[in-house]
């Protein structure tokens, strides 16, 4: 089974968060996405990856509501929330794939197989928390908890590397798959993470945290 089928079967729906204030326009004549997307890392990832998806979203919601340019960004403009949206959704999409594998659900993968075992064994939990921390990750960025939502895809990008060591040593189409899906997982979170990084820099400064009570000694 090819990694884009599998990657097909559990794509999940796009969530985009209202920050209109985030997008951003290029000079005449040149490409608003390839401008954002070379500032960040793997610039051709992002423009082939996420550029159609956050068009095709931005059209979507302008033929529903004269509104829609407050989601996402009017057709054309990059809006660095929604790019932020579409990257993890993305991830999580290719992390699918790769918790389906390794609870067992798709054909081929042998647990009984001392280095698959080792990849089984190793990844299962740490795939779980990876997905939960994408999921956080994104609940923050709608509340625009840049720092929260840093922190959080910066963990789950860790996770995955450990999982990465222990799959090396698969073979055939099995590691193909699962090295797309977690290769393609943190490279969408580390562009995720340095446009979270450029919106928390434009955003102003929360409250101050609270001092905690004062220790009441007997």
């Amino acid at each position: 089974m090819a990694a884009s089928t599998v990657l097909q079967v559990l794509a999940l729906a796009v969530l985009l968060l209202p920050a209109a204030s985030s997008a951003a326009r290029a000079p005449p004549g040149s490409s608003p996405l390839v401008s954002t997307c070379k500032e960040g890392p793997f610039p051709a990832h992002c423009i082939k990856e996420l550029g159609p998806r956050l068009l095709d979203i931005q059209k979507a919601l302008a033929s529903a509501s004269p509104r829609g340019a407050l989601i996402a960004g009017a057709p054309g403009t990059v809006d660095l929330s929604g790019l932020v949206a579409v990257a993890m959704e993305t991830a999580a999409e290719a992390g699918a794939v790769a918790t389906t594998i390794f609870e067992g659900k798709l054909p081929g993968f042998n647990a009984s197989v001392p280095d698959f075992k080792k990849c089984f064994d190793n990844c299962t939990v740490t795939m779980k928390a990876a997905m939960k921390k994408i999921h956080g990750a994104s609940a923050a960025m709608k509340v625009h908890a840049h720092e929260v939502a840093k922190v959080l895809a910066n963990k789950a990008i860790g996770d995955v590397s450990s999982c990465t060591v222990s799959c090396h040593n698969l073979s055939g189409d099995m590691k193909l798959i699962i090295e797309t899906s977690l290769v393609e997982f943190q490279k969408m979170l580390r562009i995720a993470v340095n446009f979270i990084t450029k919106l928390a820099a434009k955003s102003p400064p929360g409250p101050p945290m609270p001092m905690p009570p004062p220790v009441r000694r007997p």
